[in-house]
């Protein structure tokens, strides 16, 4: 066969058009020997060995375009990153590795390059990848995509991907942010965070809050405590910006007088307005939410063995929505007491008290011995005991109201039954003992500790037929007499019922009046 070189030793030129045949193999398959030329069927390109390493013989990548989650075709476009989920980009172009290589989104300023979640290789000209939105942000942007093939040959497209920048989203929408009133400290929300993350700088752009608040310029925490105020609307602009984007909203604080009427105090987070006496709420704030204690006087109680007095009906509504008007408040009068001197009639009922649309029913009074019983109320609130003659029974016993108090107590001969309470029905009498008066209601409202109203007054006894009749609690705060004695009124304000009389010439108690008092939370207006 002919020698293919030259003289010299020479390769002789190859001329023609169909190429040059190169040995094929796999990767595993080489041979390391310096100068080896080959085609490599793992990675479909040419390499040679340089007698350290196999290097290929590739093109460089070419990109000339992407879409983002089939947009048109552009060079670079912006990503939502606050959006949720993955992005899908197109990518186009010519030379791409079909087998092998990357896709990468790198930061052009610092900060972690965003790696695609998948790679479909569709073509030499256009691959499809996934990314996860999140991953970009706009303060490393923008981002540089890059195209790398299985060789290490890559191309780039400067400036490809940024991310959008957002301006801060206030919390609360434009308008009233609420009521507030002089010296009671206040606060509200007219903040705004960023998407992005960036810190946001609060501040007034235009308007001016009422004396005594103040913006916090890094939550937008509106507090403080109002002072020398007129009443109104005070409208105020807040800027909420970022280092690129600010947003802006207009709110406004209505600054409104407080509910006045009654002896007005204080604890914990509630105001309080107690009426002893009749008077006005003037109410100034719109929809506001109040508790109450309503009681009415107590019946007094009956003369000469005479039964009970009924304590006033006790209520004690919670939550009502009250109208910005004035309300006028009327305290029912305890039952007058009865004197002795050979009178045998009855005591007197208590009177109702009303207020907030709301009627609590004076006590009913105490019957006396047999005579002079009749067109007198025993039922009430609470009702009245039952009164005793000897060899008799007297009227009653009253009924209570439903929801306000309870029955007075039965008779016997000698003994009387006592009025009935909030907490309980007037007890009994015995072939010994009297009744005595129903147990009181507790309430909090006033103060936030328990205060008792509404006790029943205990009955009277013949103590001229040598009965007697010891040990009674006293649940209307009063001593029962235990001879001839005079009894006590009860004491003002409470609603309790007055302590019957014993046999001859003996003054009965009178009842307590009754009171109002209207509570509201200063949180939450």
């Amino acid at each position: 066969m002919a020698d293919s070189r030259d003289i010299t030793g020479k390769n002789r030129k190859f001329t023609g058009t169909a190429g040059i045949k190169l040995p094929t193999g796999t990767q595993a398959q080489r041979v390391n020997e310096q100068g080896q030329l080959r085609f490599n069927t793992d990675t479909n390109l040419a390499e040679y060995y340089d007698g350290t390493a196999w290097k290929a013989i590739d093109a460089p990548p070419v990109i000339t375009g992407f879409t983002l989650d089939g947009g048109s075709v552009v060079t670079s476009t912006t990503i939502d990153d606050e959006a949720a989920g993955d992005a899908t980009i197109v990518i186009s172009g010519a030379s791409f590795d079909t087998t092998s290589g990357a896709v990468t989104f790198v930061p052009e300023t610092s900060g972690s390059t965003v790696n695609t979640q998948t790679i479909t290789r569709d073509s030499s000209t256009q691959f499809t990848v996934t990314v996860t939105r999140t991953d970009f942000n706009e303060t490393d942007g923008p981002y540089t995509l890059r195209l790398e093939n299985g060789s290490g040959l890559a191309a780039t497209l400067e400036g490809a991907i940024t991310a959008d920048d957002t301006a801060p989203v206030f919390n609360e929408a434009a308008g009233n942010l609420g009521t507030s009133f002089n010296t009671i400290s206040a606060t509200f929300d007219a903040g705004a965070a960023d998407p992005d993350g960036q810190t946001v700088t609060h501040s007034i752009s235009a308007g001016a809050l009422p004396s005594g608040l103040s913006l916090n310029s890094s939550t937008g925490s509106i507090t403080g405590t109002p002072s020398g105020n007129s009443t109104g609307d005070y409208t105020f602009t807040v800027s909420a910006a970022t280092a690129t984007l600010t947003a802006t909203r207009e709110f406004t604080i209505t600054i409104a007088t407080l509910p006045s009427g009654g002896s007005i105090s204080t604890y914990g987070n509630y105001r309080v307005h107690t009426f002893t006496s009749s008077g006005t709420f003037v109410n100034s704030v719109n929809s506001l939410s109040v508790d109450m204690l309503l009681v009415a006087g107590g019946g007094s109680g009956g003369v000469d063995n005479g039964g009970g007095g009924g304590a006033g009906g006790m209520l004690e509504p919670t939550g009502v929505t009250l109208t910005a008007q004035s309300y006028g408040i009327t305290i029912g009068g305890g039952g007058a007491s009865r004197a002795g001197s050979n009178d045998d009639g009855p005591g007197s009922p208590g009177g109702n008290s009303t207020a907030l649309g709301y009627t609590a029913i004076g006590g009913g009074a105490g019957p006396g011995w047999t005579g002079a019983n009749s067109g007198v109320t025993f039922n009430g609130g609470s009702g009245g005991g039952q009164s005793s003659s000897t060899g008799g029974v007297g009227p009653g016993p009253g009924t209570g109201t439903s929801g306000q108090g309870n029955n007075g107590g039965s008779a016997v001969a000698a003994y009387s039954g006592g009025g009935g309470g909030k907490g309980s029905a007037g007890s009994n009498a015995t072939s010994g003992t009297a009744g005595t008066g129903g147990s009181q209601g507790n309430n909090n409202f006033r103060t936030g500790s328990n205060i008792g109203y509404a006790g029943g007054g205990t009955g009277g006894w013949d103590n001229a037929t040598g009965a007697n009749s010891s040990g009674h609690s006293s649940n209307n705060g009063i001593t029962k007499a235990t001879g001839q004695g005079q009894e006590s009124d009860c004491a003002a304000n409470t609603g309790h019922g007055g302590h019957g009389a014993n046999h001859n010439d003996n003054r009965s108690g009178g009842g307590g009046s009754g009171i109002c008092v209207i509570r509201y939370d200063l949180t939450s207006i």
